[in-house]
């Protein structure tokens, strides 16, 4: 069955089923003088202003546009600072539209084919939040996302309907990096560069099962040809300074489109915990252990991106994508002083404890597509090919010395650490898409997967005759990953109705290996992923069903069985017998009027993976370790509105509640415990657009959260509040802007781990509150670089 499945699929993937008939419009650019305009840029649009393609005029201001499908559009061509557009042209066979005149003694300070983009827009399985025109251009894309309607950012993980298995792309390619690293990506590139976040809470089959929702981020593009470019400058300050600088620089010819944007960024991290834990003895109190943390990291990183496309031909383009990131010799050091008192509260030790962490990093991700345009009906065949290579090496340097009294499960030691870890993924894929009527588009398509990690480890100077202390001098982990997929898919679009629907197919192949260890840890499955969207609209009333069914696979660096020490008494260790995970998410949403929303979800999760914290009270030690919960069920209602309130006022508010819960088993007692709560999420993101000529914007966002839970712990409520501003000048070439983080300081945490024989709470202080200021000074030809589609574009057209 499997074998005539795919050969069904490589039929669909070699033959198209239509053709469609497409014409010609060709025409000339002219000044008032009658003479040729050369290299002036040409946009084909349709009548509603979206863009078709674009071209530059020859050396006797003459253009064509190949391929065009019967329909309405108009022309818009731009010089220097002179721009004209023409009026509606419709065409039904090959046409010649008349010269299109551009007045020389016309001064514009800049072109007016300008459109005020939504903020937010709902589509059927996603929704785009705009960031061109608000404050937050000049900030980093991690900062952005912090404020993407839908998302949600905690403690460094980013959060969609309450999941965090999301996963980022950039231009639709997949970011394949571990979490910490892709924090360090974004943090290190700059947001002046996103034309949009699309927030994708269906995905359809033609990506991958892996993870739950997805965060594509939507780089901009140059629609007209010439070049332009950009530097920018970013300063953080928090308890310590961080430092980004960059450069920007964009080139359109007439085959060729390439971006490429280069940061530097030196960031200074501070964080202090308050843990305290209080062991059991045969059921009793027995100590409380007192730690107090402060954690400094530092890091330098180098970010670069490269995006190329070429178009061979009218059929055929090739492109090429790269994002790497650099950070050397990054260092951070754990400072811990734990206290140990008896019930009565008396003192019995101190432990003074320094961890020094010195690690280097390195990762590329770099992608080929070629794209074959089967007809002008929009039917095309892509080929893509992906490979990531990452390298993370680590130093440590544990001390821990015992300055007062003394206990029996810890001893003055040292211990050195080296380890390093190498992943290699490589992809390859081929999808097909082909238009069988008007309104119905078939996608389909093949992909192949291998990925091998490579961890090892060296060791020594521990003190291991005491209990429950016993790491591994040296060891090796070998995990080799292989996946074979395949997905059909079906887009319907009528007139009030949408509905997509696909089925994709996996099976996964996965072998760890242990050199300490005489047997092989392998698995195989295979498995089915379904998704639906469906959407009706009528006048003012939208109602969108969705449907999804997700895999979420172990991380790489969570089944590394290796154990790695933060003080004497908390360590951290992978665990190889991680299943994989899957969620089956179901969502209504119904929206009147384009600005108001009403969201009821449900999800459904099975072996969820999630990083607990245990601590064992026979050895006094604290265990940080990624487990598969039993079960995980969260469901509940989102009400938001988006909606323009004045000329220059947006909003975007949401209130989400929602019931989360979890049941786990106690690695202690084998016991099931079950974890849940109510949780209230409130939202308002508010966007202002100020001064006659539009040049200053604010935004002003606020965030709050009742208590959640998180796995095993159980966490209470916080708040954030923050302001920024951005002021253009220049004739907007430049621009400066300001920004306060968690103003009132509201933003830090407390949990709890209260239940069997678990007594635990973490008081967590972190850099919230920042005062950031940056720069950026844009250059080349950019007053006509916007990425803009039609002028006077009615904002009331927002979903």
């Amino acid at each position: 069955m499997t074998r005539n499945l795919h050969l069904t699929l490589l039929f669909c993937l070699t033959f198209s089923l239509a053709f469609a008939q497409d014409f010609l419009i060709n025409g000339a650019v002219i000044d008032d003088n009658q003479n040729p305009v050369v290299l002036a840029n040409v946009i084909l649009l349709t009548g509603e202003g979206e863009f078709i393609k674009g071209t530059v005029t020859n050396d006797q201001g003459l253009y064509e546009f190949k391929a065009v499908t019967p329909g309405t559009y108009n022309i818009v061509a731009s010089y220097i600072a002179n721009t004209i557009e023409s009026s509606n042209i419709s065409i039904t066979e090959n046409t010649e539209v008349k010269p299109l005149i551009l007045k020389s003694s016309q001064e514009l300070d800049e072109v007016v084919v300008t459109q005020k983009k939504p903020v937010l827009e709902q589509l059927a399985d996603r929704h785009i939040f705009s960031v061109e025109n608000t404050a937050l251009s000049d900030g980093d894309i991690w900062d952005v996302l912090k404020r993407t309607p839908g998302v949600m950012v905690m403690n460094n993980r980013l959060y969609i309907n309450g999941s965090p298995n999301v996963n980022v792309m950039i231009n639709g390619k997949l970011v394949n990096l571990p979490e910490s690293d892709i924090v360090n990506l974004l943090t290190g590139s700059s947001a002046s560069n996103v034309e949009a976040i699309e927030v994708i809470t269906s995905p359809p089959a033609k990506y991958s099962a892996e993870g739950g929702l997805l965060i594509n981020i939507k780089m901009k593009k140059n629609l007209v040809a010439g070049y332009n470019g950009a530097v920018f400058n970013r300063y953080t300050q928090g308890v310590l300074p961080k430092h980004t600088l960059g450069t920007d620089h964009f080139f359109k010819g007439k085959k060729i489109d390439f971006s490429t944007n280069y940061s530097f960024s030196h960031n200074r991290n501070w964080t202090r915990y308050t843990d305290i834990t209080t062991y059991l003895e045969n059921g009793q109190e027995n100590e409380i252990w007192t730690a107090e943390q402060k954690i400094i990291d530092k890091k330098k990183s180098h970010n670069i991106n490269l995006f190329l496309d070429v178009q061979l031909n009218e059929k055929n383009t090739l492109s090429i994508t790269s994002t790497s990131n650099l950070s050397p010799n990054g260092n951070t050091d754990y400072f811990s002083i734990t206290d140990i008192n008896t019930i009565d509260g008396d003192l019995t030790a101190r432990l003074d404890g320094l961890n020094v962490q010195n690690d280097d990093s390195y990762n590329t991700s770099n992608y080929l597509d070629w794209v074959y345009k089967l007809n002008d009906k929009g039917a095309e065949l892509t080929t893509n090919a992906h490979f990531t290579y990452y390298d993370s090496k680590q130093s440590q340097v544990l001390n821990n010395n015992i300055t007062q009294g003394f206990t029996e499960n810890t001893s003055e030691n040292t211990l050195n650490i080296g380890s390093d870890q190498i992943i290699n993924l490589f992809s390859a894929q081929t999808d097909l898409t082909l238009p069988l009527t008007e309104q119905s588009v078939m996608e389909t398509g093949l992909r192949v997967a291998t990925i091998n990690s490579e961890a090892s480890i060296m060791q020594s100077g521990f003190d291991d005759s005491v209990d429950g202390i016993s790491p591994t001098e040296s060891g090796l982990f070998d995990y080799d990953e292989q996946i074979y997929a395949g997905y059909v898919s079906l887009n319907n679009n009528w007139e009030s109705w949408k509905l997509n629907v696909g089925l994709r197919a996996e099976y996964t192949d996965t072998e760890g290996n242990l050199d300490m260890s005489a047997s092989l840890n392998t698995t195989s499955y295979f498995k089915l992923f379904p998704n639906m969207a469906l959407s009706y609209k009528k006048e003012k009333n939208a109602f969108y069903l969705k449907y999804y069914r997700r895999i979420t696979r172990p991380r790489y660096s969570s089944i590394n069985p290796f154990q790695f020490y933060l003080t004497a008494n908390s360590l951290y260790e992978g665990n190889p017998n991680l299943k994989p995970a899957y969620s089956d998410y179901l969502q209504f949403d119904y929206v009147y009027d384009r600005d108001y929303k009403v969201v009821l979800f449900v999800n459904r999760k099975s072996n969820e993976q999630a990083q607990q914290i245990i601590q064992d009270n026979q050895t006094n030690i604290l265990r940080t370790q990624y487990i598969n919960l039993e079960s995980n069920y969260f469901y509940g209602i989102d009400v938001s509105v988006s909606k323009e309130l004045t000329s220059y006022w947006y909003l975007y508010a949401l209130v989400s509640h929602y019931h989360d819960k979890k049941t786990f088993k106690d690695l202690n007692t084998n016991t099931i415990v079950e974890n849940s709560i109510w949780t209230t999420f409130i939202r308002a993101n508010n966007y202002f657009t100020l001064l006659k000529d539009e040049s200053l914007f604010a935004d002003v966002t606020y965030t709050y959260f009742s208590p959640y839970i998180s796995g095993n712990a159980t966490s209470e409520s916080f708040s954030k509040l923050g302001l920024s501003f951005r002021k253009t000048f220049w004739n907007k070439d430049a621009s400066i802007s300001l920004g306060i983080e968690d103003i009132f300081n509201n933003g830090n945490t407390f949990s709890t781990r209260n239940y069997l024989d678990q007594q635990n709470t973490v008081s967590s202080r972190v850099e919230n509150r920042l005062f950031v200021l940056g720069f950026r000074y844009k250059f080349g030809n950019t007053k006509i670089r916007d990425n803009s589609k039609k002028k006077n574009t009615d904002e009331g057209k927002r979903l």
